[in-house]
Formats: C-alpha cells, sequence, structure tokens
C-alpha cells in the first residue's frame, strides 16, 4: 500500500543518506527503520481521521432514515483503499450491516464476507445468513471461524449460543458460552445466559441491548438509526 511504500522509502531515504555522511550503518539502519515507522503511522492517523468524518455524516444520514445515501457516503472511503490496508473490509462490513439490517441479505451477504475480522457484528450476521437458509453446517463454519478472530467479544458467543439452540443443540450451546467465560472471565451476560441454559430455560439475549436487536431476531427491532460503527484500528491497519 501507499503508506507503506513511502514509509520504507522514508527509511531507505535515511540510510542511504547516513552512509554518504559517513554516519555507521549500525546507526544509520535505527534512524531510517524509525523514520519510516513514524511517517508510515502519521499517514496511517490521517486516513482514519478522514473515515471517521465519513463515518459521521454516513451516521448522521442513517438517523434521517436516508440509507442509500448514507451507504453511497461509505463508499466515498473507498478512494483511500490504495494508501492503507484493511480500509475496504471496514466500509464493506459497515455497507454490509446497514443492508442486513434492511433485510437485503442477498446485498450484504458478500459485503460480510469480506468485512474485517476486528467488526464482530458482521461476523455474527455473517453466520445468521446461511443458518436461516438451513445450511447449518457452514453456519457452525463461520461462528467458529469468526470466534478465532472476535475471541474476546462476549456478543459473539451469546449470538453463536442463540443460533445454536434454535438447532436444539442445547448442550453445544453451553459449551459455546462456556468457552466465552474462559476468554471473557467474569463476564455477566455470559454467566446469566448459561446458567438458564443450564436450567432448561431459554437464552435471555435482551442484556446486550440493541447490539442484539440489530440482528432482527427477536422483538424488539432495532431503531433505524445508525449502527455502531466498528473503529478503525489504528493498530489493526498495516501497511
Amino acid at each position: 500500500m501507499i503508506n507503506l511504500l513511502l514509509g520504507l522509502g522514508a527509511a531507505l531515504a535515511v540510510i542511504v543518506l547516513s552512509k554518504l555522511l559517513g554516519i555507521w550503518l549500525a546507526v544509520g539502519i535505527p534512524l531510517g527503520l524509525v523514520a519510516g515507522a513514524a511517517l508510515f503511522i502519521w499517514q496511517g492517523r490521517k486516513v482514519q481521521q478522514e473515515l471517521e468524518k465519513i463515518f459521521t455524516r454516513a451516521g448522521d444520514l442513517m438517523k434521517k432514515q436516508q440509507f442509500d445515501k448514507a451507504i453511497e457516503t461509505m463508499r466515498e472511503g473507498y478512494k483511500f483503499s490504495t494508501r492503507q490496508f484493511l480500509v475496504k473490509s471496514s466500509i464493506d462490513g459497515q455497507i454490509g450491516v446497514v443492508q442486513y439490517m434492511r433485510k437485503k441479505n442477498e446485498e450484504a451477504e458478500p459485503l460480510l464476507v469480506s468485512a474485517s475480522m476486528q467488526h464482530s457484528i458482521a461476523k455474527a450476521m455473517l453466520g445468521i445468513l446461511p443458518w436461516k437458509r438451513g445450511e447449518k453446517k457452514k453456519a457452525k463454519e463461520t461462528f467458529n471461524l469468526a470466534l478465532k478472530a472476535g475471541k474476546k467479544e462476549s456478543l459473539l458467543y451469546a449470538v453463536y449460543a442463540y443460533v445454536l439452540m434454535e438447532m436444539s443443540e442445547r448442550d453445544k450451546a453451553i459449551e459455546v458460552l462456556n468457552k466465552g467465560l474462559s476468554i471473557c472471565q467474569g463476564d455477566e451476560r455470559l454467566i446469566t445466559n448459561r446458567n438458564l441454559l443450564q436450567n432448561g430455560k431459554s437464552l435471555k439475549m435482551k442484556v446486550y441491548g440493541e447490539q442484539w436487536y440489530q440482528f432482527l431476531l427477536e422483538r424488539p427491532m432495532i431503531r433505524q438509526e445508525a449502527p455502531p460503527f466498528a473503529k478503525v484500528s489504528r493498530k489493526g491497519m498495516r501497511g
């Protein structure tokens, strides 16, 4: 990506300049790496700031239920995809979530597939779609893959457990919640739902609030406003 190339170019330039000035390579190389990394980080921050502005405008349009305009606004961010890794996958995830919430599953699914693995809501939605089509095996594979990337996301375990319960697999649902508790230790929402299943009762997903209702699996359905955009992680963007 462009930002990575700029960083590498800066590093090389400093190293070459140091050599020409007679500075030892043992000093010039570290100086070059520091300069390159600093430029890369600075450029990455500039991209993130621009994306945040775009997402803010899109969120305002979502609140007005101007979904198509919101999607077009988010697509403006694609122009930064050549500068920084994960930009396209982050935007795809956001648009995919919006389309899922509009029940446009055919349009949502490919976007959710390409979404960043850091976008746990997008990946949970992606797991739900094949289950709705009766593709239980694919749904499980999708959730298991999502859990590997979002293993610290309590909501992922709970949604997967809900889907398993709908498949009449209570023991497996309990196993998934216990797995979540082994990582999200002390999470009261997971503890509550695990105990409910162990006592032969149903899950209480409302403990997750609107994060849960946006999956459109229970009423009340989420209010028609902007979804919680996944933060474009500076640490996660590489290149």
